[in-house]
């Protein structure tokens, strides 16, 4: 009796792999460790075109995982590493319609990405070094920014190397880290104190402000000893009735901006914006001009320090 019930359970075991549709992706995808391979399939209606389709969709994934990827030279050499392993036609159609799949050796990929980055990180140390003690603020900036690049391009080799190693853990981050929040520190540092005075300066300084505060500046009162950059703004407006249209009012705002290193006393920018809004209430127009100028302002703040920080 044990011999029919082992009899009859080897048979309903080879009935179920018979039945098993061996030309699906999933299934010859799951014949590859996906901890030691990374695959991508892809389907095309000759064998050449599935195997490029393949190599294509996998070196899209990996763009799309690490933005900027795709301008960096080492996408090639990753790509050189992977390779058509794999290529069958779907017998169940009429058609001749085939898969391939590109397979990428997980321990390659790494291989490739550790020494990038390890240079990448040596170069960050030297960088760091130049550091000034006691700090100064605007020539660390400077150099923070120097260093900006290296982080950048750091950053997107270990978005790669987490997306392809089989912990999708980062690659020496407590080595990485000071470096990384080197231009975020450096930039908190720079005090900019900012003195905004004349009509709707409240309007004009909430918008110079936020744009001081996007750039990871701290601002301070304009009386503040410590301060290395100074804003000051003078505003003005006017307002008249609309000619055109009856019942419109009309207001224009202007600002006359400077930009000045609190450390060297000197004005190294000076320009003026100047913005106009009309509504059916002269204090709306008045609001909606200011803001604009404000907005305006805030716009072209951020440019000239951002230019001014990184060649002083």
């Amino acid at each position: 009796m044990k011999k029919i019930i082992v009899g009859l359970m080897t048979v309903l075991a080879l009935s179920a792999c018979t039945s098993l549709n061996k030309n699906t992706v999933s299934y010859q995808t799951s014949k590859y460790d996906s901890a030691k391979y990374y695959v991508v399939a892809g389907e095309g209606d000759t064998k050449d075109a599935a195997s490029q389709d393949a190599l294509d969709n996998m070196r899209v994934a990996l763009v799309k995982n690490a933005s900027g990827l795709e301008q960096d030279r080492v996408l090639t050499d990753l790509m050189a590493n992977a390779k058509v392993d794999k290529v069958w036609r779907d017998k169940s159609v009429e058609n001749k319609h085939y898969f391939a799949l590109a397979v990428l050796p997980r321990t390659n990929a790494l291989k490739i990405l550790a020494p990038e980055m390890n240079q990448l990180d040596s170069q960050l140390a030297a960088l760091a070094t130049q550091f000034t003690a006691p700090p100064e603020p605007l020539t660390d900036l400077r150099l923070a920014y120097r260093m900006q690049p290296l982080v950048t391009r750091r950053t997107l080799l270990d978005e790669t190397y987490q997306f392809l190693s089989p912990d999708h853990q980062g690659y020496a981050p407590e080595s990485f880290r000071p470096y990384k929040n080197a231009l975020k520190d450096k930039m908190a540092a720079v005090l900019v104190g900012v003195d905004v005075q004349g009509r709707e300066s409240k309007v004009m300084i909430t918008h110079i402000v936020d744009a001081l505060n996007q750039m990871g500046l701290s601002v301070v009162d304009i009386s503040d000893p410590d301060k290395v950059l100074a804003v000051e703004v003078m505003t003005d407006t006017d307002g008249y009735d609309s000619k055109k249209v009856q019942g419109l009012v009309w207001c224009s705002s202007n600002a006359a901006v400077s930009l000045v290193d609190a450390t060297r006393h000197a004005t190294f920018a000076r320009f003026n914006v100047y913005e106009r809004a009309g509504t059916s209430r002269a204090s709306e127009s008045l609001r909606r001009s200011m803001e604009a100028a404000g907005e305006q302002a805030g716009k072209q703040i951020t440019a000239r320090l951002e230019a001014y920080l990184k060649t002083r």
